[in-house]
Order: C-alpha cells, then structure tokens, then sequence
C-alpha cells in the first residue's frame, strides 16, 4: 500500500507501520475474541438451566468491565509511567490470558481468564491508540485511521474465514482458536521488541492548556458514537432473538467486510471532506438500516441490516480515532482516546446484562427498532452543532490541489492529441 502521504507530512513510515502493528494485534484479537465468546465461555462453563446463557453473560461483563476500570486508571497516571513498558505488559498479558482459555474449567477460572482479558485490553488501548495521534498530523490522521482499520479487520475476517473452514460453526475446537488467537496478539510483540518506538515512550512533559471549547466539541461527537452503540447492541439482541442462526452468520460476516472497506473510504473522507460528514452519512445509513428492520426481522432484512451496519462501524471507527487526536493535546491524548471508547464499552458493558427476552417484555421488536431508528437521525443534531477539527483551510488546500493535478492531466492530454 502506498504510504507516500506520510513521506509530504515528514512523518516516519516505519513508526507509523510499527503503530499499526501495535494497534491491529491488540484490535483484530479482541473482535475475534468477541465475535467467538458465546462459543469459548459455553465451552469453559457448560450451559445448563434455568438460565444456558449465564456464563457468556458474565464473561461479558468481566471483560468490559476490567476494560472500563484500567483504561480510566491508565488514562489518569499514564504520564508517569514507561509506555514502552506498559504496551509490553498489556501484550504479554493478553497472550498469557488467551493460553490460559486452553486450560480454564469451571466458573472460576472463566471469571479469572475474562477479568484478564479485559485489564489486557485496558492497560493497553489509551496508549496505544495515542500513539496513532502522536505519529501522524491532522490532515493525513483520518487515511492513515482507515489504513488500520483495513488491516485490522482483514486480519480478523481472515481468522474468522479459516475457522468457518476448519468447521467451526459445527464443532467448535478451543484449542486451534486458542492458537490462532495467541498467534493474532503476538503481532503487536514485534515492534516493542524490534525496538521501532524510542525506549521510553513517554508522552510530552510539556502541557498546553486546553479550552473548554475542547471539551464541549468532544462532547458532541461523543453523543452520536454513544447512541450507536446502544442501537447496534439492542439490534444485535434482537436479531439474536429471532433464531436465524445462517443469516446471522452471513449478516456478520458481510459486515467484518463492509467495516474493512469503507474503513479505508472513511480515512480518505475524513482527510479530504471532514470528520463530520462521515458520521452524519453513517448515522444515515444506520438510521435506515434500522428502520428496516421495523417492517420484519427476517434473514434478508438482516443481512441488509449487517452490510449496513458494517459501513457506519468503519465509518466511526476511523473517525474515532482521528477526533481525539484532532481536540487534544499530547500529554491528553490518553485521556481523550480512553473516553472515546469507555462510553461505547461502558454501554455494552449495561446491555450485557440485559436478556434478550427482557427486551421482548417491554415493547415489540419491530417497535424497539423504529424508536431507535428515529433516535439516530435525532443523534445527527450534535454532530452539526460540533465545529469541524479538519480546518477549512486544509479543506480547502486539498480541494485546490486535486483541481491543479486534474487540471494539468487535461493540459497534458490535449497537448498529445494536438
């Protein structure tokens, strides 16, 4: 893939693909965990009534709880440790935990494994996304975004693809997922231990006040990655509900691929347009997507759904990872990257205690989905009242000198048919 976008910024392509080897490892390991979780927890904890899904319940909550608890307490005394030294604890850890899956029985040693898997994740996550921020520049951070979300999700499709062949969704084989999981989170070992990072990687001492306009711009583009979480998560139990095991299948896998894509389609967006309009065409694109499902959850409707789905997650997963970088400064990258994605995990975190049928017992299905349908187009409210972190100077310089390249072709081209 061509990196010369960074090379017009000065910013070093071998840091940069060691931050995207940092990230996807860390990334990829944790969809697939997430993605396969009801089969490994049924599996270290056997299903049994009254209540067969108790044990995924909890295994989702211990990991998006210890996620939210050391994300808040790295992001806060962050500065005064050695990130270096942190990302390689969060990393060992990560792989140490997965190895632990092959031989964790019982309710115990699931919690135990689970609880790992999220500290893992949280020790982790704010520093390694702040380094994104911290090797690239505000008009190159939405494409070099989407370049890791393309890698991250081709890497966990992949995976998904060889365990669909191996015949997973048959019979599902622990100790292969253990394998190809451990060797997914070991990517993000080498450029710790290639050294590609400086030694200490410690975030910049020098601190730079930061306005209230900040905060509060933060804030706007918080409120609609908040609303879609819980919408997506709400429509995930539903569809849950309706038994479509294939089309659920197929519906998940349409939208690892869709994130995949427009992951990258994002990043150039971003770069080129600004970083609203991507979240205002996603909550679009969601919004209808969820009205569809209003008129009936059958498997054609929820395959259209997934793809749908698929492109406003990889629209919002690129664009946050460029906003807090855009609105913070480095010694507050930590902080910003940590809230950016606690709000949508801590809404996961509450909607894994929710049962599916406890969802049924308060409104029809078909309702829940048209009022939150309605709920995203509201969320686009914020999102204009939020100023644009790409200036329109940047915008406007893109703009112009695509016109001058397109603009010397034509001169080009005429002047070899004269």
């Amino acid at each position: 893939m061509n990196l010369g976008f960074l090379n017009t910024s000065k910013i070093d392509q071998s840091k940069f693909i060691a931050v995207v080897l940092l990230n996807l490892g860390a990334l990829s390991w944790f969809f697939i965990i997430n993605f396969y979780l009801a089969d490994i927890f049924n599996i270290l904890v056997p299903p049994r009534p009254p209540d067969p899904s108790w044990a995924v319940t909890i295994g989702n909550s211990l990991i998006y709880g210890f996620t939210i608890f050391w994300s808040v307490t790295v992001s806060f005394i962050g500065g005064k440790i050695n990130r270096r030294q942190l990302l390689l604890a969060s990393t060992i850890l990560g792989i140490f935990s997965t190895i632990l899956l092959a031989f964790a029985e019982g309710p115990l040693f699931a919690a135990i494994v689970a609880s790992l898997i999220g500290t893992s994740l949280g020790l982790g996550l704010p520093a390694s996304m702040a380094l994104v921020a911290d090797n690239t520049v505000v008009e190159n951070r939405g494409r070099a975004s989407g370049i890791l979300i393309l890698a991250t999700f081709i890497i966990a499709f992949t995976c998904m693809a060889i365990c669909r062949t191996l015949g997973f969704d048959t019979s599902f084989d622990l100790s292969v997922m253990v394998l190809i999981l451990v060797g997914v989170r070991s990517i993000s070992l080498f450029p710790l231990v290639l050294g590609k990072f400086d030694r200490s990687l410690k975030t910049v001492e020098k601190k730079i006040r930061l306005s209230a306009t900040a905060y509060r711009e933060f804030i706007f583009y918080l409120i609609p990655w908040f609303i879609f979480t819980i919408a997506s998560s709400l429509a995930y139990s539903l569809i849950s509900a309706a038994n479509l095991a294939e089309g659920v299948y197929v519906g998940d896998t349409l939208k690892y691929v869709f994130i995949a894509v427009f992951g990258l389609v994002a990043g150039f967006m971003a770069d080129r347009y600004g970083r609203k309009q991507p979240i205002i065409l996603g909550l679009a694109i969601f919004g209808v997507g969820y009205l569809l499902l209003g008129f009936g959850i059958g498997e054609l409707a929820v395959n259209i759904y997934s793809a749908l789905s698929g492109v406003t997650w990889g629209l919002f997963f690129v664009i946050f990872l460029a906003v807090p970088g855009d609105l913070s400064t480095p010694i507050l990258r930590e902080k910003f990257y940590a809230l950016g994605y606690i709000l949508p995990v801590t809404a996961l975190f509450a909607l894994s205690a929710i049962q599916v049928e406890n969802i049924g017992d308060i409104l029809p299905p078909e309702t829940i989905a048209q009022i939150l349908g309605i709920c995203l187009f509201l969320a686009m409210y914020p999102v204009f009242r939020a100023k644009e972190t790409l200036t329109q100077g940047k915008i406007r310089e893109r703009k112009m000198k695509e016109y001058v390249e397109k603009l010397g072709k034509a001169i080009q081209e005429t002047e070899k048919n004269e």
